[in-house]
C-alpha cells in the first residue's frame, strides 16, 4: 500500500489581506504531477482543508478541482477534518463522494470511521478520526463524562472504544497536537497547550498520518508523522522545507517513509538591514523586511516594494526601539508600544512597583505579534 499524506491545506487563506489562492493552485498542481509518478494507492488529507469553516466559493471550487484529478489519477482519497473545518460542511454529499473514491470521516465528533483495503500483502484498514474536543467527547460518552477533562482523555476515550485488528496493518488519519510535536506559531492552539495528547494512544497503529502542525516531522517513531502544510503560512514558518510524504506499508510491520520537496511560487523569506542595503536586494519572494536605520524614510514601505513587490511587512528595530522596549538587542519588532507600556504599568501595580523579567516579556511580545499577524490575515 502506497500512500501520499498530505494536510493542512488551508485552502482560501489570506495572508496580511492578500490571497493566497494562486500560490495554492500552483502547489496544488504541483502535488499532482508528483501524484502521477508515485505509483500511488491512495492519498491521506489530514485535515484543515480550509482556512475558515464557511469557506469561500473560490476555495471550495479549488478543493473541487484537487479532488477531481486524484480521481482521475485513478486514486482513492481519505480525509479528515481539522479545527478549521466544519466537519458537517465537509462531508455533505459523502455517500455521493464515495462512489468516486472519496472517502470522508464521518461529521459526529468521535465517530472513527474505517474502510478496508487489501493488497498483494494482505488485508488492512484506513481510520479517519476528525478534530474533537473534550467538550464534545463528553457528550458522546456521557457515562465517563467526568473523567474526560483534557484532550489527552478525549482522545482515550474515543481509541479505546475503538476495536482494530491488530493482526492485520492499521493507519490512522488524525487531526490533533500529539506531545512533544514542534509548532511553528502559526497553529490555532489552546490555551497552555492543554491540545496535547500522547503519542502512545496509537502504539497499536502501523502509520498515524496527522495533520495540525505546518513543520514536517515525526513524533515518537518514525511512523508518527505529521506532513506538515504544502506552503509556508506565517514568517514562523521561513525556515521550514516544505514536501508530501509518501509512505508505503508493505508486510505487517515493515513501513517506509520518504519526503518529496515542494517548490512555491513565492517563498517567504525575512530580511534585516539598513534601507539603502536591501533596496540593493530584491526579491519576488513574501518578504517581512525589518529596518535598522536610526531614522528611516517616511516612504520606506512604498519605495521597498518597487523592488520588492510581494512585501507583506515592514518594521523598525533600532537602537530607539530596544530602549522602550526595555529589552537586550535580540528583542523582537513590535508596532503597538502603547499597549506594551500598559502592560508593564499593569504588572508593576500589581507586583509592588517590579520590573516584567526577560521570559516575560518575550512571552508578552510573542502575543503582540501574533495578534497582529492576525489582524493582518483578517
Amino acid at each position: 500500500m502506497r500512500l501520499m499524506h498530505l494536510a493542512d491545506l488551508h485552502l482560501g487563506k489570506i495572508l496580511f489581506k492578500r490571497s493566497l489562492l494562486n500560490d495554492q493552485h500552483y502547489i496544488l498542481q504541483q502535488i499532482l504531477e508528483i501524484a502521477a509518478k508515485q505509483d500511488l494507492d491512495g492519498v491521506l488529507i489530514a485535515g484543515d482543508l480550509y482556512q475558515r469553516n464557511t469557506p469561500a466559493a473560490d476555495a471550495m471550487t479549488e478543493l473541487s478541482s484537487f479532488l477531481t484529478a486524484l480521481h482521475e489519477l485513478g486514486l482513492p482519497v481519505y480525509i479528515v477534518s481539522g479545527n478549521h473545518d466544519s466537519a458537517e460542511r465537509l462531508a455533505y454529499l459523502s455517500s455521493i463522494a464515495e462512489k468516486s473514491g472519496i472517502y470522508i470521516a464521518s461529521p459526529d465528533a468521535g465517530e472513527i470511521r474505517t474502510i478496508p483495503f487489501e493488497d498483494a500483502y494482505g488485508k488492512g484498514f484506513i481510520h479517519l478520526l476528525s478534530f474533537c474536543t473534550p467538550l464534545q467527547i463528553r457528550q458522546r460518552f456521557r457515562e465517563q463524562a467526568e473523567s474526560i477533562d483534557s484532550y489527552d482523555d478525549a482522545a482515550a476515550a474515543v481509541l479505546n472504544a475503538h476495536e482494530i485488528d491488530t493482526s492485520v496493518r492499521n493507519i490512522m488519519v488524525a487531526h490533533q497536537f500529539i506531545t512533544g510535536a514542534e509548532t511553528s506559531g502559526s497553529e490555532e492552539m489552546s490555551v497552555g497547550g492543554s491540545e496535547n495528547i500522547r503519542c502512545s494512544l496509537f502504539d497499536a497503529y502501523d502509520y498515524v498520518a496527522l495533520g495540525h502542525l505546518h513543520g514536517p516531522q515525526r513524533v515518537g517513531r518514525d511512523t508518527v508523522r505529521y506532513a506538515g502544510s504544502p506552503l509556508k503560512y506565517s514568517f514562523s514558518e521561513t525556515g521550514q522545507k516544505k514536501s508530501v510524504t509518501i509512505v508505503e506499508l508493505r508486510e505487517k510491520g515493515s513501513v517506509t517513509v520518504e519526503q518529496i520537496p515542494l517548490t512555491p511560487l513565492h517563498d517567504m523569506t525575512e530580511l534585516t538591514g539598513t534601507f539603502d542595503a536591501l533596496m540593493e536586494q530584491g526579491c519576488k519572494d513574501y518578504v517581512h523586511i525589518t529596518l535598522t536605520d536610526e531614522e528611516p524614510p517616511v516612504d520606506a514601505a512604498k519605495r521597498l516594494r518597487h523592488v520588492f513587490p510581494n512585501l507583506l511587512q515592514t518594521t523598525v528595530r533600532n537602537a530607539k526601539f530596544r530602549e522602550d522596549l526595555g529589552v537586550s538587542g535580540n528583542a523582537e519588532p513590535q508596532k503597538d508600544l502603547g499597549f506594551l507600556s500598559m502592560v508593564h504599568d499593569f504588572y508593576a501595580f500589581r507586583n509592588n512597583g517590579a520590573k516584567m523579567s526577560d521570559p516575560q516579556l518575550e512571552i508578552i511580545h510573542a502575543l503582540l505579534e501574533e495578534m497582529n499577524e492576525e489582524e493582518a490575515g483578517d
